[in-house]
């Protein structure tokens, strides 16, 4: 039997369509697996009282980070500051970015970076320090973040034709978060929070940074000390 040009091209198209087909089914069963989200959780009240945050509200320090995530430290302070705004709208908060700028306009940036420092190395905050930064940014109490892991990678799950059709992303984050009593120079509160996700996908960025930290930032503040709620 010899086959044609017309035949051969009809074979490719029907390939073609069976090829389609397939990966269109395979995309639909990777899309129902949906994501997977495991966490563990652990934390310490140590006087941080139920209405205090709402009282006298909280500002964010200068996160620490691991070696090689240094440049995460604002987008997690910002996820946290935001999520805390989300969960908690009676609570004043003033994200780092103001804290900031409120310690270089009180001429406070040496103390500060000092207070930093001392801290990489000590676990400590100035109590000195820590009360000056809490007047200028009008608040009691400030937050104390720390990036221990965040590791992400991607895995094949399935190809056709040599062409991978979706991956599975996993990313894995660890934060410890310290609220301090500027006025005390105590901790006042601390937790940690262990976060690992899992989900198919078709596209090719990797599991983003932004949304395992505000998965991290909203089941950590359910552990923090909050107001009764009116039956």
């Amino acid at each position: 039997m010899t086959l044609t040009y017309l035949d051969c091209r009809q074979a490719i198209r029907q390939c073609w369509r069976v090829a389609m087909l397939i990966g269109c089914l395979a995309l639909a069963a990777g899309c129902a697996v949906g994501v997977q989200t495991r966490y563990k959780v652990d934390s310490d009240t140590f006087g941080l009282g139920p209405n205090d945050l709402e009282q006298y509200g909280i500002g964010f320090l200068t996160p620490a980070a691991a070696t090689g995530r240094e440049a995460d430290k604002q987008s997690l302070a910002h996820s946290f500051a935001e999520q805390l705004r989300a969960e908690r709208p009676a609570v004043r908060v003033v994200p780092l970015p103001v804290i900031l700028s409120a310690v270089n306009a009180a001429d406070l940036d040496q103390q500060y970076k000092r207070m930093y420092r001392d801290y990489l190395e000590t676990g400590i905050l100035d109590g000195a320090v820590l009360r000056l930064v809490g007047a200028e940014g009008d608040v009691r109490y400030l937050a104390q973040l720390s990036l221990a892991d965040f590791q992400q990678q991607s895995r094949g799950r399935f190809s056709l034709l040599g062409l991978r059709l979706f991956d599975t992303k996993q990313s894995n984050m660890r934060v410890f978060m310290q609220v301090w009593d500027s006025s005390a120079g105590a901790v006042a509160w601390e937790g940690s929070i262990e976060v690992n996700r899992a989900y198919d996908t078709a596209a090719e960025k990797p599991s983003p940074f932004l949304e395992a930290a505000e998965i991290a930032a909203r089941r950590l503040y359910q552990e923090l000390p909050a107001p009764a709620r009116a039956d």
